[in-house]
């Protein structure tokens, strides 16, 4: 019987020692498979971060990219050549305005109705964007009033029957003229000028303003120029 006990008991302690190694490889087993967690857990994290940070360093090349040519822009459109050129060709740009001048100033129509009357004397029905008195009210002057139209077409229209005004006895005193600029104003006093001059030291001649000039024709029979 001891014999028996004995060898029950060495078997025990081999299954002892046995189930002890396997606790000692499951042990190290865990340790391994942590370890392995920890290493794909920081190369996830790294091509996370590897990721993102290609991702900010391209948002921020656009960025970049994106403010140099808004600035390019800005610059270039801010430019004290392009104000200036801007701001000339806003205020050179009266190819569809008129001025009249002599146009009776009362609260009995409006200016707008006034208007529309005078170029339905000459028969044209344009298109009016705006109508509006020049300077200040004065009692002893009235004042021109500029009119904008839609078109340049009807600004060549209606300059070219101005004439007909000195023919009519509401508007024999209403003169119809370009929008000039200041200079042109100035080039055109003198233009008149000389052309009272030349009628008065020539009047056997019919004297106009053409294109920029004072000419003159010889009268035919009838007195009217050629």
């Amino acid at each position: 019987k001891q014999w028996y006990l004995r060898r029950v008991r060495e078997e025990l302690l081999q299954g002892h020692r046995k189930i002890s190694a396997l606790q000692d490889e499951v042990s190290s087993l865990k340790d391994t498979v942590i370890s392995l967690k920890d290493s794909m857990l920081e190369r996830s994290v790294d091509a996370v971060q590897a990721v993102v940070k290609n991702e900010i360093q391209s948002y921020s090349t656009v960025l970049e990219s994106a403010a140099t040519a808004v600035n390019q822009a800005c610059t270039s459109a801010l430019a004290p050549s392009k104000i200036r050129s801007a701001i000339a060709s806003a205020s050179t740009d009266r190819s569809s305005n008129l001025i009249v001048y002599g146009l009776c100033e009362d609260d009995r129509s409006s200016d707008s109705d006034k208007v529309k009357e005078l170029f339905e004397h000459l028969v044209e029905a344009p298109v009016l964007l705006k109508v509006e008195r020049i300077g200040r009210s004065r009692e002893e002057r009235v004042r021109p009033v500029k009119v904008v139209l839609r078109s340049r077409e009807s600004v060549r229209a209606i300059l070219g029957k101005a004439s007909r005004l000195k023919e009519s006895e509401t508007f024999r005193s209403v003169y119809v003229a370009p929008d000039r600029t200041l200079e042109e104003r100035v080039e055109r006093r003198t233009l008149v000028a000389h052309l009272r001059e030349r009628r008065e030291s020539e009047p056997e001649k019919v004297w106009a303003i053409r294109q920029g000039s004072v000419v003159g024709t010889e009268k035919t029979e009838s007195g009217a120029g050629v």
